[in-house]
């Protein structure tokens, strides 16, 4: 095959490649709406700080230690009873092994609590979006045909758009 016909070839599938994405673009209007929160971030978020600051809520009320009280405050009530801990071994009705379990819990608390509250405030940030495509009323329509003229043979191309 010479290199005319290799160039005519790939000239012709790049024609028919960018009159097909022609044509599907302006078959239809896209519609992009912004909605209200984000509904999964902002579940998500309930859910999450429902669950941890629950959990947080058990703890304070059945609890006999007065640091713990403080975990009724919703978020920062886990950092606040942390701080009020106290001692642990010799001396201490509590062992070392159960104040860090403790600790930890209360630290993992209020983590999923502030995590939660993020996602609600983040969901407030970022709006859910709708996008929509509607159809044209009429369809593309492209027609080729063979023409002849002074100069010799070639291709129409006409249609609706």
């Amino acid at each position: 095959m010479s290199s005319n016909k290799i160039l005519s070839a790939l000239a012709a599938c790049g024609a028919l490649l960018f009159s097909a994405g022609i044509a599907s673009a302006q078959g239809g209007d896209t519609v992009v709406e912004k909605g209200g929160p984000s509904r999964a971030m902002l579940f998500s978020g309930v859910g999450t700080l429902g669950i941890s600051y629950g959990a947080a809520a058990i703890v304070a009320a059945t609890s006999d230690l007065d640091a713990d009280h403080r975990m009724f405050v919703p978020i920062a009530g886990p950092w606040m009873a942390l701080s009020g801990r106290g001692d642990c071994g010799a001396g201490t009705p509590r062992t070392c092994d159960a104040a860090t379990a403790d600790k930890v819990l209360i630290i993992t608390d209020g983590v999923f609590q502030a995590l939660g509250g993020l996602l609600i405030v983040e969901s407030f940030l970022n709006p859910e979006t709708i996008t929509t495509t509607r159809a044209s009323a009429e369809p593309p329509r492209i027609q080729v045909a063979p023409t002849f003229g002074a100069n010799g043979y070639g291709l129409a191309a006409f249609g609706n758009f």
